[in-house]
């Protein structure tokens, strides 16, 4: 191959080439002069002399721009006739594998003459080309005499000196968007500004103050946004800043918007991410680049809060399989490397939401990641009725709301807000305002429970009530019965319960966990007792009764060692366990076995005290609800229930 050294002709047209190339492309011209004047302190760079030299750009978007100029800087006019002429231009970003750039600068160091690297920041200058660099220099941004030569001759466009100056404030990938052959310089200014300017505070949106039921989360809020404002002031270190949280909570109890809300109560950046918006780039390998691109963002607008909804959806290493796991497991390790990257870079915090938070991988919750886990709960009646006001924006100020806040019980954040939407809707088509009578209209119609299905629901409540009464578990708080059901959102809620008081800490002896399994299980040994036969309204769904007697019993057996056999074959949490019960049917035989004992042991509390059964569902059918004072009163009248002594709870 003809080298353009070595004859004067070829290398006259080689520059005259390299020219026409450089100046046909404007952003590469603005970056290649802003290349040059940063290497002016490394003479043997701009003569072509062997050298070795990292540039970190300011801006790491636009580091491909920035790796395109590099080549033509640092090659010269060689770059027009290409082969080996002893140079090699890389660049070193998060989104790159960083082993094959470890093993490229290394065999390099030893064979190239010339080696440019070009780095998003300087963390991405490994530490032995550092300590082989002749200089490694920082590129300011682009100064006002290259916009107006790079516009002149690449875009044919004259831009003043004034214009200039403030063209070489705006970001580069700004600044090439906007200016644009044929386009008036002062057009394209104007759209500068309107890019660059700040974004005016959407003062209708929520901060934590306007939202309702948030609990635990709501408090943890209001403290990071005083800790924030501490940080800005110097008076306490980002090492005392809570940097990662993790948000649960049933879909629709406004994780999304707690993030918003967020956001604007820390006056902080909001970066919005999920494993969809960023799966939604193209293949893996542009994933990970929107996913580094998001925390990236929150970098440079700190403080940012990086929220990252449906975080579950990334999943855990150890269930990976098949032919998807590599591509999972890459995705776990970088989604790893982002979070440790945003701890150490101040004023970025992340925050996880999801609907399991047991499908999440053991790193991704451990200290110094997302290691605090707060619940959003459904909201309660005052909380409803603070929600349903805040939808109402002003209107209906003088209406009572608790009728409709009583009626949308087990109703989440995002179903009162279509119910308000709704009645807004029925008004305008009224052509009239809108009136209390909107929001009820609205509201699902209560759907009356048979007398046979209500007799049948007192019985199986009060079924638990007494089994749970006679084993002593538990501290019951009411019993209740429905007289109808409410759909919501196209699901029935249940037409009764028993409430029982949350105790804490829980000890979780052999007894205590025989004795949960064997209440839940009341209710429908109570109905074969009584009625003849058993319904299916024992089971059918997760929170069920069969449901939840079964994860007890598959805890005890499988990971607490308090069954048959010592072997831990799962940890607590359901998804493994309920894994480990469909592939071992030798579980499945000892967890039928203990579920069956345990029904026969509440059918025999029942049919002992029968009398007592009968008598409380009565009264729930004339009622509708008990309380814990109800059902004492009850028993105390006529003391017939007898409790199980210490020997019979051995025995069951």
């Amino acid at each position: 191959m003809i080298r353009y050294q070595t004859i004067e002709d070829d290398g006259s047209r080689a520059s005259a080439e390299f020219r026409r190339k450089l100046l046909k492309s404007f952003p590469r011209f603005l970056a290649y002069c802003s290349i040059m004047r940063a290497c002016r302190s490394i003479p043997q760079f701009r003569l072509g002399k062997p050298v070795i030299v990292g540039l970190v750009v300011t801006d790491g978007t636009d580091i491909d721009i920035y790796e395109d100029a590099a080549r033509y800087a640092a090659h010269g006019p060689a770059i027009i006739y290409g082969g080996d002429d002893g140079t090699l231009v890389t660049a070193r970003t998060a989104d790159r594998k960083k082993l094959a750039d470890e093993i490229e600068l290394s065999k390099a160091l030893s064979i190239k003459r010339r080696i440019v690297l070009v780095a998003e920041d300087s963390s991405g200058v490994p530490e032995r080309f550092r300590l082989a660099a002749d200089g490694i220099v920082q590129i300011g941004p682009v100064m006002p005499r290259h916009v107006i030569a790079a516009a002149r001759l690449c875009l044919s466009l004259t831009v003043s000196q004034e214009q200039a100056e403030y063209i070489a404030t705006v970001p580069l990938p700004i600044i090439v968007a906007t200016l644009r052959r044929g386009r008036p310089v002062t057009a394209a200014i104007k759209l500068m500004e309107e890019a660059t300017a700040p974004r005016a505070k959407d003062l209708s949106a929520p901060t934590l103050a306007d939202l309702h039921g948030l609990g635990e989360a709501g408090e943890w809020g209001r403290e990071l946004a005083t800790d924030l404002a501490d940080w800005r002031a110097g008076r306490i270190s980002w090492a005392d800043v809570d940097r990662g949280i993790l948000l649960s909570g049933p879909p629709g109890t406004g994780k999304t918007t707690f993030a918003g809300a967020l956001a604007r109560t820390c006056d902080a950046h909001l970066v919005l991410g999920s494993l969809g918006r960023w799966q939604a780039k193209g293949h893996l390998g542009d994933l990970l680049k929107a996913m580094r691109g998001a925390f990236e963002e929150a970098r440079k607008n700190a403080p940012s809060i990086v929220f990252i909804d449906e975080i579950d959806a990334v999943g855990d290493r150890e269930k990976f399989r098949g032919d998807n796991a590599r591509y999972s497991t890459e995705v776990v390790a970088a989604l790893l490397e982002c979070i440790d990257g945003a701890e150490g870079r101040e004023g970025v915090i992340v925050v996880g939401a999801c609907n399991h938070p047991e499908q999440l991988d053991a790193a991704l919750v451990r200290a110094g990641r997302l290691d605090r886990h707060v619940r959003l709960p459904l909201p309660d009646l005052k909380a409803r009725e603070g929600i349903l006001r805040w939808h109402l924006q002003g209107q209906l100020p003088d209406s009572d709301l608790s009728g409709i806040a009583t009626a949308t019980e087990g109703w989440n954040g995002a179903s009162l807000e279509q119910l308000v939407r709704q009645a807004r809707r029925r008004a305008r088509r009224g052509r009239r305002e809108m009136v209390l009578e909107d929001l009820s209209a609205e509201l699902p119609s209560p759907i009356p429970i048979p007398p046979e299905m209500r007799r049948r629901a007192a019985v199986h409540e009060a079924g638990h009530a007494i089994v749970a009464l006679a084993l002593r578990s538990g501290e019951i708080v009411s019993v209740s019965v429905e007289c109808s059901i409410v759909p919501n959102d196209g699901v029935f809620q249940n037409g009764g319960g028993v409430l029982f008081k949350d105790r804490g800490i829980k000890e979780r002896t052999h007894a205590q966990l025989l004795d949960g399994i064997a209440v839940r299980l009341g209710g429908i040994a109570a109905e074969e007792v009584i009625l003849g036969e058993r319904s299916a309204g024992g089971g059918g769904g997760r929170g069920s009764d069969l449901h939840t007697a079964t994860l007890s019993a598959l805890a005890f057996e499988a990971s607490y060692g308090l069954g048959d056999g010592f072997a831990y074959l799962a940890g607590d949490d359901e998804e493994e366990l309920f894994s480990a019960l469909r592939i071992d049917r030798f579980l499945q035989t000892r967890i039928d076995k203990l579920l069956v004992k345990q029904f026969q042991r509440a059918k025999r509390i029942v049919e002992r005290e029968r009398m007592e059964v009968e008598r409380v569902a009565e009264a729930l059918l004339a009622k509708g609800k008990l309380s814990a004072a109800d059902l004492k009163e009850m028993i105390e009248q006529q003391p017939r229930l007898k409790f199980v002594d210490d020997t019979d709870r051995k025995a069951g």
